[in-house]
């Protein structure tokens, strides 16, 4: 986290209400935590993989789409929420186009958290951070607000189930918390990872944590 604001989001505990309510913090520009300015050791270079040429088996598409059938994932009620053409721009071939290319690879998109994937390790090996020589760090985490306690272990649980979150062993520990998405309703988890830019090796073409 090195924006210089972020919503940090707490509950009334005084009145035991479970009123939520946003509280700002700023972070001044000189309390960056800023990765370590050293050689990036080769053993920690990322090499993209290409397997195969993604544009092999590019289907053609049709001059005259199909008629909409709903699929596994993209079901008629999410078509029904896309609204792909709501000035009503597009010809009607053109939106059923549309709604046939999102169909054809429907499990390419994810439109909740069970159906979030992450990247086939054909393509990349899992990003392995190169640090400097430090004392690991066990670091109590912020209360979740009993307001939005049961929210925050769905989230917790979803992304566990999508292969986000795995069990691990470890002699880490950072902080976590969670703010508001912009349409003011939903939960973003953050974590904070200043103790871990302190010790990472900046990596020119990679941006701060």
């Amino acid at each position: 986290m090195d924006d210089e604001t972020h919503d940090v989001l707490t509950a009334n505990l005084n009145e035991g209400t479970g009123t939520t309510y946003n509280a700002f913090a700023y972070k001044k520009a000189a309390d960056k935590v800023r990765p370590v300015a050293t050689t990036l050791p080769e053993d920690f270079r990322i090499v993209r993989r290409i397997p195969s040429d993604p544009l092999a088996n590019m289907p053609m598409l049709p001059t005259h789409p199909p008629e909409f059938t709903p699929g596994k994932r993209y079901t008629q009620e999410r078509k029904d929420n896309m609204k792909a053409n709501p000035d009503g721009f597009l010809w009607p071939e053109e939106e059923k186009l549309i709604h046939h290319i999102i169909k054809i690879h429907e499990m390419g998109f994810a439109w909740n958290e069970m159906e979030k994937g992450k990247f086939t390790s054909d393509y990349f090996d899992p990003v392995v951070f190169p640090t400097i020589e430090h004392i690991p760090w066990s670091l109590k985490n912020i209360p979740i607000p009993p307001g939005i306690y049961d929210k925050v272990i769905k989230i917790l649980k979803d992304k566990i189930n999508s292969g986000v979150y795995e069990p691990s062993n470890s002699s880490y520990r950072s902080r976590w918390f969670c703010v508001l998405k912009k349409d003011g309703k939903s939960l973003r988890l953050v974590h904070d990872l200043q103790p871990l830019n302190a010790v990472a090796i900046r990596d020119s073409g990679v941006p701060p944590m």
